[in-house]
């Protein structure tokens, strides 16, 4: 679950940096069908949601990973 919580962030990094990339991706190369501003701008949003959700998951299992393997013993 770390490695996914991190591919996560990265994911969301990748869709902020090259948003019409990304936005090509989800639309599978057909164009937007709000409008080409609105998908960038939701690539963003949901890039940064992606990297804040993915840093948390990350710290999270950071700090349960210790914590299981302290109680094993």
């Amino acid at each position: 679950m770390l490695a996914f919580a991190a591919a996560v962030a990265g994911f969301g990094r990748y869709m902020v940096q090259a948003p019409e990339r990304a936005l090509r991706v989800f639309t599978f190369g057909a164009g937007p069908a709000f409008g080409k501003r609105f998908g960038m701008a939701w690539c963003k949003a949901a890039g940064w949601l992606f990297i804040v959700g993915g840093c948390l998951g990350v710290v999270l299992y950071l700090v349960l990973i210790p914590i299981d393997l302290w109680r094993l013993h």
